[in-house]
């Protein structure tokens, strides 16, 4: 009696060639892509200003029209307030106005902005070493600031300025949108930029402890200080000097040395 034929069958080559022929294509997909990243970098996608509706702007630009012409000038004077590719990265990223209000509101209240601030973060984690018998902030600790440091620094005073009265209504209409209806944008701006001015720096190694899983201050009057003032002193001395000229800068260029002083 004839047996019944096996439903199995010898495997065929094909699929193998046909994985080959893959990888293959993948390897020299990877070795463009690898090729091309190593060109200079595409220039950064242009500044877009986002505005609140024509009725919302109650400051003393609110009535400036919004039309074409009006969102080319006001790209132009934030592209104006530096050329870094980092910043102008961050300012295209989309509803500068508020992100802007945002951080100038966080730092007059002791608040640090690093979430409107997410693209200019370090990528490198915090790190410590052992030094006479201390553990302090390592040097690889603060050089992971110093891009953002290069941001700021690179910041033209003068043109911020103008950028700031230029757009003045908007940035106004959205502060008083988080809140703070009738208050003083110019106040608050001034706050904000003395906080940065007046936070204490420290040259040398910085003491911390680890306390659960987070490093602290080991000095207590550096731990008791504000949130601003800690992440500045996490820069380090480099990066926070150069926060503090910039912010006296600022100051100056807007006219605001005396605004929002304690009383």
């Amino acid at each position: 009696m004839e047996q019944p034929k096996s439903t199995l069958q010898r495997p065929s080559r094909a699929p193998w060639v046909i994985l080959v022929l893959l990888l293959a294509i993948a390897a020299a997909l990877a070795v463009r892509w690898w090729l091309r990243s190593q060109q200079a970098p595409p220039p950064a996608a242009p500044v877009a200003v986002e505005a609140p509706p024509p009725d919302a702007g109650t400051g003393a630009d609110a009535g400036a029209p919004a039309g074409p012409a009006a969102a080319a000038d006001q790209r132009s004077l934030v592209e104006a307030i530096s050329p870094n590719a980092l910043f102008r990265r961050w300012a295209a990223e989309g509803d500068l106005v508020r992100r802007w209000v945002v951080v100038t509101d966080n730092l007059a209240e002791g608040v640090s902005p690093r979430g409107q601030l997410a693209s200019l973060a370090p990528a490198r984690p915090f790190s410590v070493l052992e030094r006479g018998g201390q553990t302090v902030i390592s040097p690889a600790a603060y050089h992971r600031y110093d891009d953002f440091g290069d941001v700021v620094a690179s910041i033209d005073a003068a043109a911020g300025a103008r950028c700031y009265r230029g757009l003045h209504g908007a940035l106004e209409a959205a502060y008083h949108a988080l809140g703070y209806p009738g208050a003083d944008l110019d106040a608050v701006t001034a706050r904000a930029l003395r906080r940065l001015v007046e936070a204490p720096v420290r040259e040398g190694d910085v003491a911390v402890r680890k306390e659960e899983r987070v490093y602290v201050f080991a000095d207590d009057r550096l731990e008791e200080l504000g949130a601003v003032e800690k992440h500045l002193l996490r820069m380090g001395p480099r990066n926070a000097r150069i926060v503090q000229a910039k912010a006296r800068e600022l100051l100056a260029a807007l006219g605001l040395e005396a605004a929002g002083a304690p009383r």
